[in-house]
């Protein structure tokens, strides 16, 4: 006979409702022992398996933090043109670039001011090709004026920076008169202009200076007795065809002027020799 149950509040239990807890206790047994009976089999070797993960991803998350993708890509091309006096060496010294540096430390800026400090240098353009490669394009300076200095005479480039050449070999350039390096600056600014627009004019300054008292660039040519005042600023192509109608067209009306002054676009000045105006 079975022994009657009670709950804890004193409810009594029957038959059918103890005999299903037993059910469920047993069941619960069973499930306990089956887990038992297969972690004593299988159980080491699912231990093992989680230590062995476990390592595989403990190893996997430092390589990932040590991983930089930009350590892939390395330099291993360097192409360079429009060299002729530079050679490959200084131009690569210059742009402190090495085969094997990271692609990720190349800024193209950087190598750009570097090689703009060299003489030579009159342009440069630098381009990153991917994946591994640097394209440079120089264009070198030429010999733009001569300027006597303190220590001697000098050559200047386009950009009023000093030649590394024999000044033997540049007499026939623009002798400029400056009286600080931002004069020098704007003489070969206009000097450049006028060889890029009219190259044969350029050919034919003898001398050239800032007039600070006319606010003007002062140009002696070569097959003319007179000088010719420019603005400052840098010149158009429209100034140098002016110039060249007014002296062609005009031979005779401009052979006894002292100043032909230029500087106002559109318009020309004269002032004639000092002899006139004492004569009246």
């Amino acid at each position: 006979m079975t022994k009657d149950r009670t709950t804890f509040s004193g409810r009594r239990l029957g038959y059918n409702e103890v005999r299903q807890k037993e059910l469920r206790n047993e069941s619960r047994k069973k499930i306990v022992c089956s887990c038992s009976h297969w972690f004593g089999r299988m159980g080491w070797k699912l231990l093992v398996a989680l230590v062995v993960v476990g390592v595989i991803i403990w190893q996997g998350w430092f390589f990932v933090r040590q991983f930089d993708p930009t350590q892939i890509r390395t330099l291993k091309k360097i192409e360079i043109s429009g060299n002729r006096m530079l050679t490959w060496e200084e131009i690569i010294q210059t742009a402190q670039l090495e085969v094997g540096s990271p692609m990720s430390q190349i800024h193209v800026d950087s190598i750009q001011s570097r090689l703009l400090k060299l003489p030579l240098v009159r342009s440069v353009e630098v381009e990153e090709s991917f994946p591994w490669s640097v394209q440079i394009q120089v264009q070198e300076s030429s010999p733009l004026m001569v300027s006597l200095e303190k220590d001697g005479w000098k050559v200047y480039s386009e950009r009023a920076m000093v030649l590394p050449m024999a000044t033997s070999g540049a007499y026939q350039l623009p002798v400029a008169t400056a009286l600080s390096p931002m004069e020098l600056q704007k003489i070969a600014k206009f000097l450049f202009a006028m060889k890029t627009f009219d190259e044969p004019l350029y050919r034919n300054v003898s001398q050239v200076a800032i007039n600070q008292g006319q606010n003007g660039i002062e140009v002696f040519f070569r097959n003319v007795e007179y000088k010719t005042l420019f603005p400052i600023k840098v010149p158009t192509a429209d100034l140098f065809v002016h110039y060249q109608l007014l002296v062609q067209g005009l031979p005779q009306e401009l052979a006894d002027i002292e100043i032909l002054d230029m500087r106002f676009i559109g318009f020309a000045y004269t002032i004639p020799l000092a002899e006139r105006h004492d004569n009246g």
